[in-house]
């Protein structure tokens, strides 16, 4: 069966979205790293949308054709803040699935965490959650000179 990409806008936590979809059923939202984009997702989406679920995947605040927010914060809280918010928007259910890859795995941790109740399923990809990587930050001078733009990013 064949799921075609299209492409939509929507609203949400003060920042107009647009966003890559393939098919129906439960919100399978999917956050990109940096520096890529919602293109990075083109190959899971149909596999997605073949188990029965809605692919999405947003360009993220500040990567065109999403607009830049008027409050200038890039920071993981904010890009949690956005997923709940697209949750919502969306209007997607409990049954939602979220998925991120490089920067977008902090987005998912924390989004989870602040609304567990919007996620059935949490994946995140190439970042361990935020205990792993304070442990590594701590013990490992060589992780903390691979993640230097990490703390780059939040300043």
């Amino acid at each position: 069966m064949s799921h075609p990409i299209t492409t939509s806008t929507v609203t949400a936590n003060g920042v107009d979205f647009t966003f890559l979809e393939c098919g129906s059923g439960p919100l399978a939202l999917c956050l990109h790293g940096f520096p890529d984009s919602a293109h990075s997702w083109r190959h899971l989406m149909p596999a997605l949308a073949e188990a029965g679920y809605r692919a999405v995947a947003p360009f993220t605040r500040g990567y065109a054709p999403t607009s830049v927010p008027a409050d200038g914060l890039f920071q993981t809280g904010a890009l949690s803040a956005d997923a709940n918010a697209l949750h919502a928007a969306l209007g997607a259910g409990p049954d939602a699935v979220l998925i991120g890859h490089d920067w977008g795995a902090p987005s998912v941790y924390g989004a989870a965490a602040s609304a567990p109740e919007r996620w059935s399923k949490v994946v995140g990809m190439a970042v361990p959650p935020g205990g792993a990587m304070n442990v590594a930050f701590v013990t490992n001078l060589a992780q903390i000179k691979r993640s230097w733009y990490m703390f780059f990013f939040q300043h």
